[in-house]
């Protein structure tokens, strides 16, 4: 039997897709703030007379902000300086008529624009993290590679350093398979944003989970690690970068 989905909209709520909409992050003085880049309501049915809300959350902390009517939104930077910056940052953009209270569409779990990162299974995100070089923030949402915003500039910087390549990512990515070897439900779904991951599962030749043996749960994860490894060489390419730099001494 299908399971039921938890993104279920029996409110009749207007679910509007991501890729209408790009904020932005940026950080001056050491405080952060987001922009609204652009809210494409075409085609949708949509009024740009609705006003719209957005609300961006980290961990248990979040902030509202008002932006006004579609038509009227402008390009102002808004303060997120207070949320927790050691959690994951997302949006979600919420429209209803200037005069009811009644949400009629939203845009829900967007990340800021990252221009220098590539469309990821696992996105990475800066955070403060104090001494830690990284860590996996797993949610409903979808996993969240966090890196220590101290010591990379952007994700670009973290994915294309090959020390950290090589010894993080087969770790967040065990991590990320014994979750979904624990709830394997989550990948039957649909509308369930952790389902992608059965559809890579496919591309590697990896197989769904085992049911309930832990044994053999632990198995299958180190063998979808150890296929993740050889198609990227890590140990080869960590070991010519160690090479080359024992060469230039």
């Amino acid at each position: 039997m299908g399971r039921l989905s938890a993104r279920s909209n029996p409110t009749g709520l207007k679910e509007v897709d991501r890729s209408r909409v790009g904020i932005s992050v940026s950080e001056v003085g050491g405080k952060r703030s987001f922009t609204l880049d652009r809210l494409d309501l075409k085609d949708t049915g949509l009024s740009d007379s609705l006003s719209v809300v957005i609300v961006a959350r980290a961990g248990n902390t979040n902030v509202r902000h008002e932006m006004g009517s579609v038509a009227e939104i402008g390009n102002e930077s808004r303060s997120i300086d207070g949320l927790d910056r050691s959690q994951p940052l997302r949006f979600r953009v919420l429209m209803h008529e200037k005069d009811s209270p009644k949400l009629v569409a939203s845009i829900e779990n967007l990340r800021a624009r990252d221009d220098s990162q590539s469309e990821s299974l696992l996105p990475m995100e800066p955070a403060d993290l104090g001494e830690r070089l990284w860590k996996l923030a797993i949610s409903e949402d979808g996993p969240v590679l966090q890196f220590n915003s101290r010591v990379f500039p952007s994700a670009a910087g973290a994915e294309n350093y090959i020390p950290f390549g090589a010894m993080v990512l087969p770790e967040a990515l065990r991590q990320v398979m014994e979750k979904i070897a624990d709830e394997p439900g989550c990948l039957e779904d649909e509308g369930d944003p952790w389902s992608v991951w059965g559809v890579w599962l496919s591309s590697i030749g990896a197989g769904l989970p085992p049911a309930d043996d832990d044994e053999a749960k632990a198995v299958w994860c180190n063998q979808v690690v150890d296929r993740f490894c050889e198609k990227f060489s890590f140990a080869s390419r960590l070991q010519a970068e160690l090479l080359k730099g024992a060469g230039n001494d």
